[in-house]
């Protein structure tokens, strides 16, 4: 079946459903047009990662191949890929705005978007408040729709057992992200008074909780519960799902500080600037010198960064081996999912498609 046709799939019931509450919000009032004009511009791009592994992890339990004749808008698995989908747009607007990332996919992220309105209408009071405002709204709005598509999606043709593991799964992810994101959130500011040693572990803590687990794990779960697999084939998903999680979030660290923006959509070392505690900021402050640690904390902590000063950071970076050493451990968690992968009791047409989709988050420039 070709990718291109599901994630076509998935835009359309995307689309569908704004369309739908773009009615209902208008019918209140044309001042809310906005809301759903960010939310649709936001849901319009994307590597569609989750509704991928989601949708192939749920193929992967059939014993004969799936084909496109076999799917429709109103398939199940389309509308909870689609429900992955809006749950992540809902996690980038309120992870751009607790990081105070201005830029998402090479556009202003969803508050500058308020902040902009604001301006543009001479409205009174902070634009920037106006814009933190707007943005809380509108993620909350988006974690509310993506609920309404999952609960949609489960009320036609799904078994009673398979329905209940789905729910399961999905209200684990939701749970583990939102803590992974209040460890994230908690890390940047207390890190510089902590002197237990410990930020590698926390550093990893956090990407498990926040990033590892929501972004591939969840979906492969939730999609293969969708099917009807037991318990111990998603235990079996989750061996290959979570190092996986690991070396993509390791990846987008690296990509943070040494990414070329014209790729990645973000500014050039935005990950610094927004003072990020991630394993590799981790493994660099650990082999410093107090001397040079001390230098480079406050440059992290200040988040004003200049030229001249975000080239030290990286190359303190690299110097500290903290480059190579994430390198490392990408390749490290890789080969561990790839062998699980390669155990996995799914179908050839399942197994390939995942091994491709791993192959793009390993070795992904953006």
């Amino acid at each position: 079946m070709a990718q291109d046709f599901l994630l076509e799939l998935v835009q359309s019931k995307l689309d569908a459903f704004c369309d739908q509450k773009r009615e209902e919000l208008t019918s209140i009032s044309e001042d809310l047009i906005p809301l759903i004009d960010y939310t649709q511009a936001l849901l319009s791009g994307g590597k569609r990662f989750r509704a991928l592994f989601c949708y192939w992890s749920f193929a992967a339990q059939h014993s004969s191949p799936v084909t496109e004749d076999q799917l429709s808008i109103d398939s199940p698995i389309v509308g909870v890929a689609a429900a992955l989908e809006m749950f992540h747009a809902a996690a980038l607007v309120h992870d751009d705005l607790l990081d105070q990332s201005d830029t998402r996919r090479g556009s202003p992220a969803i508050h500058k978007r308020f902040e902009t309105l604001h301006k543009q209408n001479q409205y009174v009071g902070s634009s920037e408040r106006f814009g933190v405002a707007g943005s809380v709204l509108v993620g909350d709005l988006m974690l509310a729709w993506s609920s309404e598509i999952f609960g949609d999606a489960l009320l036609h043709g799904v078994k009673e057992s398979a329905e209940a593991s789905c729910r399961n799964e999905f209200g684990k992810m939701r749970f583990e992200v939102m803590a992974g994101q209040y460890l994230d959130v908690l890390e940047e500011n207390a890190a510089p008074t902590r002197t237990d040693g410990a930020a590698v572990a926390r550093a990893n803590r956090i990407m498990l909780y926040k990033t590892a687990k929501y972004s591939l794990e969840a979906p492969l779960l939730i999609g293969a519960a969708l099917a009807g697999a037991k318990e111990g084939s998603l235990q079996q998903l989750s061996d290959f799902g979570i190092p996986l999680g690991l070396a993509f979030q390791l990846r987008d660290d690296v990509l943070g500080v040494f990414g070329d923006p014209e790729i990645t959509g973000k500014p050039a070392g935005d990950d610094l600037r927004e003072g990020k505690r991630t394993v590799l900021i981790a493994l660099t402050l650990e082999t410093l010198p107090k001397s040079v640690a001390k230098i480079f904390e406050e440059l992290l902590i200040s988040g004003d960064i200049d030229a001249e000063q975000l080239d030290f950071m990286r190359q303190t970076i690299e110097d500290s081996k903290a480059l190579e050493k994430t390198e490392r451990l990408i390749s490290e968690h890789s080969y561990r999912s790839i062998e699980a992968l390669a155990a996995l009791e799914i179908s050839d047409q399942g197994r390939n498609a995942l091994a491709k989709l791993a192959d793009q988050v390993i070795n992904r420039a953006k």
